[in-house]
């Protein structure tokens, strides 16, 4: 990005509007740095719905138009999970920095080809891993780090969704897994905390429930990360609970270490309501409006790319982090897959 006039504001495309997509537009457009000029997204129904919403004048079916149009510093990649490679190598051959959603591919040739462009040129890719700035596990990271707890040394995540994802809020479920929708946020939090690479993996996942509704993709899967300290981590992931749950999103943690242990219930965030139909959890800490003012970690990660890109300064989340979660989580597919256990490779 070149030098700005003193109120010049940091001109942002985004990339695919759906439930995601939105919450950039809705956060970024509230940011006092930021415009957000265009927006694409091939459903021209969605396009027109959010652009109104937002007042944003420049709408694209095509995402290789805007990003040859528009005289954009940053774009947003909010695509399906399968479909991150080719639009973030377009806006980094146009010269654009990049905000993507985790997970970073689902290749890991994908993630190395996107490392060596941004390398190449000299630009900021961000992956927005956004549990990062969530306040228990921001907080579980700085204990470990300040030596509270010790070193740690064995954790559980378990990361998991009701069938409602898979079946009415996802059509191409198929296309992923929990390894990619979920696992992604874990492993990268088990990377973070446990500072240190996964050295082996072995996995495994079950076919069944929703197989039968003529979706491909394990119901769980469950993976076991043996870290090169020798720490361990068990990862646990479903994409099949019941419906009638109080929240889509079941999230609990727990890490042992030689001084101590810390537990996270992040499915319950301290509010419960009942109305005439249902039972619920609100998610305060994920996002919020509060008096008129959004709050939460999601606005948080993605404000931390705004400011580190209008200040020139390196973020909290590398494009390494991106390329060995990645890496990880398609050793967790292949170990599932072959039934055996993944030896990643040590000088990485």
């Amino acid at each position: 990005m070149q030098a700005k006039e003193k109120n010049y504001r940091l001109r942002f495309g985004v990339i695919g509007v759906g439930i995601q997509g939105e919450k950039h537009v809705k956060i970024l457009s509230t940011h006092p740095l930021v415009e957000v000029v265009s927006i694409c997204d091939v459903n021209p129904e969605r396009l027109k719905e959010v652009s109104q919403k937002y007042g944003i004048n420049k709408t694209y079916i095509d995402y290789e138009e805007m990003l040859a149009k528009e005289r954009l510093d940053a774009v947003v990649v909010a695509t399906p999970d399968h479909l991150h490679l080719k639009p973030v190598i377009s806006a980094l051959e146009n010269g654009i920095n990049v905000l993507l959603e985790k997970p970073m591919a689902t290749k890991l040739d994908d993630a190395l080809k996107m490392a060596e462009e941004a390398k190449k040129r000299g630009l900021l890719l961000y992956i927005n891993f956004s549990n990062r700035f969530n306040p228990p596990f921001a907080i579980a990271h700085k204990k470990f780090r300040e030596g509270e707890l010790g070193k740690p040394l064995y954790a559980y995540f378990r990361l998991s969704d009701t069938i409602y994802v898979p079946t009415k809020m996802l059509s191409w479920a198929s296309k992923s897994s929990v390894v990619f929708f979920l696992m992604s946020h874990t492993t990268d939090l088990a990377r973070w905390i446990f500072n240190d690479e996964v050295r082996k993996v072995r996995a495994y996942a079950h076919y069944e429930v929703l197989e039968s509704l003529g979706i491909r993709t394990p119901d769980y899967v469950t993976a076991v990360l043996e870290f090169r300290k020798g720490g361990r981590v068990v990862l646990e992931s479903s994409w099949i609970l019941p419906e009638t749950l109080p929240s889509i999103v079941d999230f609990n943690m727990e890490i042992i270490g030689t001084r101590g242990a810390i537990y996270i219930n992040n499915t319950f965030q301290s509010i419960a309501v009942a109305n005439a139909t249902r039972h619920y959890y609100p998610k305060p800490i994920v996002l919020e409006e509060v008096n008129g003012r959004f709050t939460g970690f999601v606005k948080e990660s993605i404000f931390h790319f705004v400011d580190s890109l209008a200040s020139k300064t390196e973020p909290l989340i590398k494009v390494k982090d991106g390329v060995e979660n990645t890496r990880v989580l398609e050793a967790i597919v292949e170990s599932y897959t072959r039934n055996t256990e993944i030896v990643l490779e040590e000088n990485r």
